[in-house]
């Protein structure tokens, strides 16, 4: 069996604030061992369910946050920016199964530990055919655009609820219980490592009662920045409508075409607006 794990910062154990996972702060090298261990946890838990292979993608900011050596032998790693498709860069139709690790809630959710949506400096929301959506529900999607279920997510007790609206019968694990976008109740790393675990096998043994989500025939995908310099910008690009100050839109037959184009636009968009 081959799993595919796509892993964020965010919803780590212990992580609460911005300086825990961005690359430079005093405490950022700490929390990438608790992401590492994380990551170590779930895959221990998938080997011992029968697991035999498992691809890894570092998925948060630069991509390069895994400690390599000390992640789990067994598991490859794909790190390193830019991916066609970001945070599922990797996956594909040979994989039975998904896990989501160290995930967070969509931009604009209370009492959710540093919630964004793809890019927190830049980004306000992001709609799929007129529902809102985060991180998690457009992974999911692609993933399912594979035929590849999402059977185990990880990350603060709002994501996990988030999850559960998105993938029927997903397996979660709250490895804190937020409190708001900086403050949190944390297990200790050892206890939410345990329950990682537990819960991957769990999740694997039994992963043929969560099915893929279903692709669309048709995607309509709003994204509405910070700034209206962002959208002005975008809307120049081939294909791209401006629909209002901050919001730009884009249509797929495909979620997986969007991918590249979203990469695209994050990167294009990404500026403050002018004075």
């Amino acid at each position: 069996m081959k799993l595919f794990i796509s892993v964020d910062m965010e919803g780590i154990s212990g992580v609460t604030d911005w300086d825990d996972v961005d690359k430079g702060t005093s405490d950022y090298d700490y929390f990438r061992t608790l992401m590492t261990d994380d990551v170590n946890a779930a895959i221990e838990g998938a080997l011992e369910a029968g697991v035999t292979e498992v691809v890894v993608n570092d998925s948060h900011d630069t991509m390069r946050n895994l400690i390599v050596d000390r992640l789990h032998p067994k598991a490859e790693v794909i790190r390193g920016f830019v991916k066609p498709l970001l945070m599922m860069e990797g996956i594909d139709e040979s994989f039975d199964m998904a896990f989501f690790i160290g995930y967070h809630c969509m931009a604009g959710t209370n009492q959710a530990i540093l919630n964004h949506t793809l890019n927190n400096k830049a980004v306000q929301r992001i709609t799929i055919n007129g529902r809102e959506i985060g991180e998690a529900g457009i992974n999911a999607a692609i993933a399912g655009a594979f035929g590849v279920p999402v059977v185990l997510v990880t990350g603060d007790s709002q994501t996990a609820l988030e999850v559960k609206q998105e993938i029927e019968g997903v397996h979660t694990v709250a490895v804190k219980q937020a409190i708001g976008m900086f403050t949190a109740r944390c297990l200790h790393p050892a206890v939410s490592q345990q329950m990682i675990r537990e819960k991957a096998i769990e999740a694997v043994r039994n992963r043929q009662q969560v099915k893929p989500v279903k692709a669309l025939d048709h995607y309509e995908i709003d994204m509405e920045f910070k700034y209206t310099s962002s959208a002005h910008l975008v809307s120049f690009l081939p294909g791209m409508t401006l629909v209002g100050g901050r919001t730009i839109r884009f249509h797929t037959d495909d979620i997986r075409k969007a991918m590249p184009v979203l990469l695209a636009i994050l990167l294009l968009g990404d500026v403050k607006e002018l004075s």
